[in-house]
C-alpha cells in the first residue's frame, strides 16, 4: 500500500472542506431601515445574536434560520427563515437571535 505525504493529504482535505464551505444561508441585518446604515453579516452554524434591528435579508442558500425574540437562541423560535428562498424586511426587526440549522 502506497503511503500519501502528510502535506498532500491536509492539502487535499483543504480543498475538500473549502468547497463543502462555498454554499452558505446569510442573515445581513442593517442599523437602519431600507438597508441602511453599518450592516453586519451571519453565517455560522447555531445560535448567533442579531446586532443591528433596523431591516434585514435572508439568503437562503441550504440552512434555514430558526429567529427568536431572546438573545442566545432562548425560548420559542417565532419564526423559520427558509432554506431554499431569500427574504427581507425593510422595517425594523424585533428577532434578537438566530439559529442556523447546519
Amino acid at each position: 500500500m502506497k503511503r500519501f505525504p502528510v502535506a498532500l493529504a491536509a492539502a487535499a482535505m483543504s480543498v475538500v472542506a473549502a468547497a463543502g464551505s462555498a454554499a452558505a444561508s446569510q442573515l445581513v441585518v442593517y442599523e437602519g431601515e431600507g438597508y441602511s446604515g453599518r450592516s453586519h453579516v451571519i453565517t455560522a452554524c447555531g445560535a448567533s445574536n442579531i446586532p443591528y434591528h433596523g431591516s434585514y435579508k435572508w439568503y437562503g442558500d441550504g440552512q434555514s434560520g430558526r429567529m427568536y425574540n431572546q438573545p442566545n437562541a432562548q425560548g420559542v423560535a417565532h419564526f423559520t427563515l427558509p432554506s431554499d428562498r431569500n427574504a427581507g424586511q425593510r422595517t425594523p426587526i424585533g428577532w434578537r437571535s438566530i439559529f442556523i440549522v447546519c
